[in-house]
C-alpha cells in the first residue's frame, strides 16, 4: 500500500488486477486492515478518525472498472460507497477515469463567476486594476494543478482556453467575437496548454536538479548512451512505452520526459531555476504564436 499526506488530508491506495476477484479482494481486506489499525491507534490516544468523511473512488481504464464489482468498502465500521462520481482531492475533482472532465467544469464554472462579476465593475477600473483583478481571481484558478490536465482531450482543452481569451476581452474591452490573439500576444500571455506544459518542465527541471520531492524525482530516468556524446551536459530523459494514449501517456513518467526531450539544450542546461523559467517561457510562447 502507498499514501500520500498533505497536512490532515489523507490518502491510502493501493493498486489491483481486475481480472483477478481474489486479487481485488485481498487489496480491499489491507485497506480496510491498514484504516482500521489506524482507527484503533488514534482510539488510543484520545482521537477519532471520522469515517462518515472518508470517500472510497476506484480509477482506471472504463474496461477495467467494468470487470471489478465494489459496492461498498468498511472504513472503522463504517460501510463507505465506492464512489461513481467525481471526488475532491485538495481541490482537484478525480473522476474514475481520470478524464479530468469534472475539473475543467469546476474550473470554468468558478472563472466564468469571477469573469462576470469583474465585468459589472469594469468601467470603474483602470487597465492596470483590471489585470490585477483577472490574475487573482481568474489566472489563479487556470493555473492551480494544471500540471494535472496534461494529455487532455482538445474540447476540455478548448473550454479553458476560451476563459483565457474572454479575460483577455474584458481587459481589453472587445467584444464577444473581435479577434483576440494579437491581444493576447501584447499582454504576452502563454496559452493554456503551454501554461501546463510550463508547470510540468518546471517540475522536471527541480526534480533533475534535487529540489522536487523524492517521489517525484525517483519517476524520471537519465537516458545512458554507449558512448559518451556531446549532448551529455543536457541529458535526456528515457521515455517509457505505454500502450494507451489517452491515460497511461498523460503519467508524469511518460509526458515529462516527452516534453523534456523536445526542449533545446540550452534551455535543458540552464545553470539556475531562473535562467530556465525564463528561457522557457520566451521558448514556449514562440512556439505557441509562431514567432
Amino acid at each position: 500500500m502507498k499514501l500520500h499526506i498533505y497536512a490532515d488530508d489523507t490518502q491510502v491506495y493501493v493498486s489491483v488486477c481486475p481480472t483477478s476477484s481474489s486479487g481485488v479482494n485481498l487489496a480491499v481486506s489491507k485497506l480496510e486492515q491498514c484504516v482500521n489499525d489506524i482507527n484503533i491507534w488514534m482510539s488510543e490516544n484520545y482521537l477519532k478518525l471520522n469515517a462518515d468523511k472518508t470517500e472510497v473512488i476506484m480509477l482506471g481504464y472504463r474496461s477495467q472498472l467494468a470487470k471489478i464489482h465494489l459496492p461498498n468498502v468498511n472504513i472503522a465500521g463504517v460501510d463507505i460507497a465506492v464512489k461513481s462520481d467525481p471526488v475532491k482531492n485538495l481541490g482537484v475533482m478525480f473522476d474514475p477515469g481520470l478524464t479530468m472532465a469534472a475539473q475543467v467544469a469546476s474550473i470554468t464554472k468558478s472563472a466564468n463567476f469571477q469573469l462576470v462579476n469583474i465585468g459589472r465593475a469594469r468601467k470603474m477600473l483602470t487597465t492596470d486594476s483590471a489585470k490585477l483583478a483577472v490574475h487573482t481571481l481568474v489566472t489563479s484558478r487556470l493555473d492551480y494543478c494544471n500540471s494535472l490536465l496534461a494529455g487532455i482531450n482538445n474540447n476540455l482543452l478548448k473550454r479553458l482556453q476560451n476563459i483565457q481569451r474572454t479575460a483577455a476581452r474584458l481587459i481589453t474591452r472587445k467584444r464577444k467575437y473581435d479577434p483576440i490573439s494579437d491581444d493576447l500576444i501584447n499582454l504576452h500571455w502563454l496559452p493554456v496548454k503551454q501554461r501546463i506544459d510550463f508547470k510540468i518542465m518546471v517540475l522536471t527541471y527541480k526534480s533533475l536538479h534535487q529540489q522536487a520531492p523524492e517521489y517525484l524525482s525517483s519517476m524520471l530516468q537519465i537516458q545512458t548512451d554507449r558512448r559518451p556524446l556531446r549532448s551529455s551536459s543536457a541529458p535526456l530523459l528515457f521515455e517509457p512505452r505505454t500502450h494507451h494514449r489517452t491515460f497511461a501517456d498523460r503519467a508524469f513518467t511518460c509526458y515529462a520526459p516527452r516534453q523534456w526531450n523536445r526542449l533545446p539544450k540550452h534551455i535543458r542546461n540552464a545553470n539556475s531555476l531562473l535562467i530556465f523559467k525564463r528561457l522557457l517561457k520566451c521558448h514556449l510562447f514562440n512556439v505557441a504564436y509562431g514567432l
